[in-house]
């Protein structure tokens, strides 16, 4: 259930990060985007999920997951992420999903299962081609893109954080 009232939440950004932060790649490129208040990453949980359990695990911790306002930017890193970005898209409409390819080859050359292949599909065409980039040498033009969309989306403000409320201003009072 989102969150009720009649207030938006925080605008958010929201890393699905496959490893932890520790032992991820661009963890420089995390780190940095952590700096900005409004930007949070999920690492993945400690146990492997069942495969029979692929499909609804990840609906639900999207329902479970409890954040400090409303994700307006997913970023996912690794296609198998997909099925928890799709489950947070569901519950979240008014987010976009951006996909940073890993650096190694397209999972079609890996010989990767059909399954994995289907999902980086997916991915992409669900995040479109203006917010699909590849780790590596395309990532700083993806970071760029990505930071400007935080501006618009107003995940990167100057207002202070206030986590589950929108500060509309401050007014002085009267004497």
């Amino acid at each position: 259930m989102r969150q009720s009232g009649s207030h938006v939440g925080e605008p958010l950004a929201l890393l699905l990060l496959p490893a932890k932060l520790e032992e991820f790649e661009l963890a420089a490129h995390v780190r940095g985007l952590l700096r900005i208040p409004r930007v949070a990453a999920l690492e993945p949980g400690r146990m492997r999920i069942p495969r029979l359990l692929r499909q609804s695990a990840p609906v639900r911790a999207a329902r479970r997951l409890r954040l400090p306002g409303e994700p307006r930017v997913i970023v996912l890193y690794r296609p198998e992420q997909y099925p928890l970005a799709r489950a947070l898209c569901a519950r979240y409409p008014e987010a976009e999903l951006w996909y940073i390819r890993p650096a190694s080859p397209a999972p079609e050359a890996e010989g990767a299962s059909a399954e994995l292949i289907d999902l980086d599909r997916l991915a992409a065409e669900r995040a479109g081609e203006e917010r699909v980039g590849a780790q590596g040498a395309e990532l700083s033009q993806v970071e760029e893109r990505l930071l400007v969309r935080l501006q618009e989306l107003e995940v990167i403000s100057s207002r202070p954080f206030v986590p589950g409320a929108r500060v509309q201003g401050f007014r002085a009072r009267g004497v």
